[in-house]
């Protein structure tokens, strides 16, 4: 990719210049951003890098504003830039428009676990890549468990445990495979851009997990399909976050995923 921001300029871009940030945290493991009626969470990454690079974020300032910190290489102020840009676009509203919820019933308060996490990447794809050589980058809880067994796995990790490739590795084998799930996190350590580059055409590529943005704009990129978060209940998100809860996020809201238009 010859201008890796471009990516991000465009999501950047797309964010309605009148949205209000109302309310935003940044937690143990998640931050969230509110606007209204609408949240976006992403995993809070706490490694600084360099000092602010851009002026201190507070309440009532626009959220595209907000979230062109997603450009900043202090990833504290890019986590909450994520965070902002999932809150315009992993809307309950946007989301149902683009097919993301897949026909289920949206609800608010406690959701059942089985329809919350029904459209999680790594259930919903199982028949799709049984046999097939899958490479996962970012180790999620539990992925051996759920796909180690019906395919041919390797999971690459910036911060490898014991059987991971380091991340470097994508450079050498990311393109052999026939799918890769990428972690959302990927958009806010920039690694995003060089990655679906690597992956090359033959490679089905999926972003995934609730850092994920469900903007369309990035299967211009090279995604084919994106499985993220949709918050729908505000009280029972702000308060799982404030908690340190890493799961209970998932009560509040749906695990969503839409594809690449044909």
């Amino acid at each position: 990719m010859k201008n890796p921001w471009k990516l991000y300029d465009a999501l950047i871009e797309g964010v309605d210049p009148s949205w209000k940030v109302d309310y935003y945290t940044q937690g143990v493991t998640w931050c969230e951003v509110f606007s209204g009626d609408n949240s976006g969470i992403a995993m809070c990454i706490h490694e600084r890098g360099p000092g602010s690079e851009f002026p201190d974020p507070v309440e009532g300032m626009s959220l595209q504003d907000m979230a062109a910190m997603v450009k900043s290489w202090n990833y504290l102020e890019a986590s909450l830039g994520t965070a902002a840009l999932n809150c315009y676009y992993n809307t309950v509203e946007k989301v149902n428009a683009l097919g993301g919820f897949r026909g289920l019933e949206i609800g608010t308060g406690a959701i059942d676990p089985e329809k919350r996490k029904q459209l999680n990447a790594f259930i919903a794809f199982q028949d799709e890549i049984a046999g097939k050589k899958v490479a996962v980058v970012g180790h999620f809880p539990h992925i051996e468990r759920k796909i180690g067994g019906i395919s041919d796995l390797i999971i690459i990790e910036r911060r490898p445990k014991k059987g991971d490739y380091p991340d470097p590795a994508s450079e050498y084998i990311l393109r052999e495979h026939d799918y890769a799930f990428i972690t959302g996190s990927t958009l806010t350590n920039k690694t995003l851009p060089r990655l679906l580059e690597v992956a090359g055409d033959r490679c089905k590529v999926s972003l995934v997990g609730p850092s994920a943005c469900m903007a369309p704009v990035l299967f211009e990129m090279g995604l084919h399909n994106i499985s993220g978060y949709c918050a729908t209940d505000q009280k029972l998100l702000d308060q799982a976050i404030r908690r340190g809860d890493v799961m209970a996020i998932y009560d509040a809201g749906y695990m969503v995923s839409i594809d690449r238009p044909l």
